[in-house]
């Protein structure tokens, strides 16, 4: 779901918010009311329900979206007070903006219809070595555990003494040389 928003700050950046469970739909809506710039990326997955298999909208980061917005010229409190919106994410000195140009490049790759156009599945086999490519865990090295959803790879990474399962969209993992 995208919005346009009614007034286009020049200091706007973009912010991640956390929505309530399966809520994204909603909070995009009722943020997109209050005038704020909202950028929900979806994709089409596979649903498999009583023998029928039919393609449904989901959001590609489930829990979150995107908003954008001037903390310094706007009230973005109201933000966390808006139905289906758990909190904007944040630290000590406020929101926390999102990495120049990573709304941009997730809009670029959108279809007519605003979808995600994910890509073709590589050829991983179980406990096989990659390396994620971009990305917060960038250059990291793990295990590919299997595929999850329509187009997304289940990684397992060694993170704070520990295995830890994240979950990728495929493009961003490539075997590891």
């Amino acid at each position: 779901m995208s919005a346009t928003a009614v007034h286009s700050l020049a200091g706007a950046r973009w912010y991640v918010v956390q929505t309530r469970h399966l809520s994204e739909m909603r909070a995009a809506q009722e943020l997109a009311n209050q005038g704020f710039e909202v950028f929900l990326p979806r994709y089409l997955r596979k649903r498999r329900h009583a023998r029928k298999v039919s393609l449904v909208a989901a959001p590609l980061f489930p829990g979150y979206l995107f908003v954008s917005f001037d903390p310094a010229r706007q009230r973005w409190r109201s933000i966390n007070g808006t139905y289906g919106v758990a909190r904007v994410i944040a630290g000590e000195d406020g929101p926390v903006p999102v990495a120049s140009g990573i709304v941009g490049a997730l809009r670029t790759r959108a279809d007519a219809q605003g979808y995600i156009a994910l890509s073709q599945r590589p050829g991983f086999v179980p406990g096989e070595a990659i390396r994620i490519r971009s990305g917060s865990f960038a250059e990291t090295l793990g295990l590919f555990e299997g595929f999850r959803d329509q187009d997304r790879v289940a990684v397992l990474l060694e993170l704070l003494g520990g295995k830890v399962r994240v979950v990728l969209d495929e493009d961003l993992v490539e075997k590891a040389a």
